[in-house]
């Protein structure tokens, strides 16, 4: 008896910390209580145990994909041999939501016409456009371009992939590479940047899901920014 108690009273002082941790429930990312999830299925918007797209651009994918053409950023000082490619899968999973041409609600199986129609703005119902990055992708950061040490000695200023990440303190990072914390399959993606499960790094409590958030001790610069920028 004493040790199913001393059991009990374990469980209940670690739940408490397990429901407070990194969780997408309540996030921006969570459409349980939306009015159209009639299962409030906090992962269904996105992924289904069965009938999934044969195209599986992420795990288990359930989202309608965009088939939207992007235009990409390019720079003259850009290095990457990969450059002005369209985005790759895992971006591609971001955008079928955030280029605006696809609804929240709107699974693979539902054809092209999207539930929520009359704009950018009615693929968000209830949120603002802010959330809407369109298809011109030429004014924001690169996707889809392979991060690796050619382009690291090209560039000049970008940190070798293999570089332990400065700035862990708080985040859980520490001992992590930027490979290993930032690069999806070896190339940088909007998951570099953004957690959308927010179980990475800062994104628990970061409002916009950013892995490494916040400035440096003397308050500067974007810690994230300058995880791979070496400025």
């Amino acid at each position: 008896m004493k040790k199913h108690l001393a059991l009990l009273l374990g469980l209940a002082i670690t739940l408490p910390a397990l429901t407070a941790s990194a969780t997408i429930v309540g996030s921006s990312h969570d459409f349980s209580l939306s009015s159209w999830n009639t299962r409030n299925g906090v992962c269904s918007p996105c992924h289904t145990a069965h009938n999934t797209d044969p195209s599986q651009i992420v795990p288990l994918w359930a989202h309608a994909t965009t088939t939207q053409t992007f235009i990409p950023y390019d720079s003259p000082k850009m290095q990457a041999i990969d450059k002005k490619q369209q985005p790759s899968a895992s971006s591609k999973a971001c955008l079928s939501c955030h280029d605006g041409t696809v609804a929240v609600n709107q699974t693979f199986t539902t054809g092209a016409t999207p539930v929520y129609t009359g704009g950018a703005a009615a693929a968000w119902p209830g949120s603002t456009t802010s959330a809407i990055l369109g298809t011109n992708l030429s004014t924001t950061h690169p996707i889809s371009i392979t991060y690796d040490d050619t382009l690291a000695t090209a560039d000049g200023t970008l940190y070798s992939p293999s570089t332990l990440l400065q700035w862990t303190a708080g985040n859980g990072l520490a001992g992590k590479t930027i490979a290993q914390t930032l690069l999806i399959g070896g190339k940088v993606e909007c998951g570099s940047c953004h957690d959308v499960h927010k179980q990475v790094g800062s994104s628990p409590t970061s409002g916009v899901d950013l892995r490494i958030s916040g400035t440096d001790s003397s308050g500067r610069g974007s810690l994230l920014c300058r995880s791979c920028h070496n400025k």
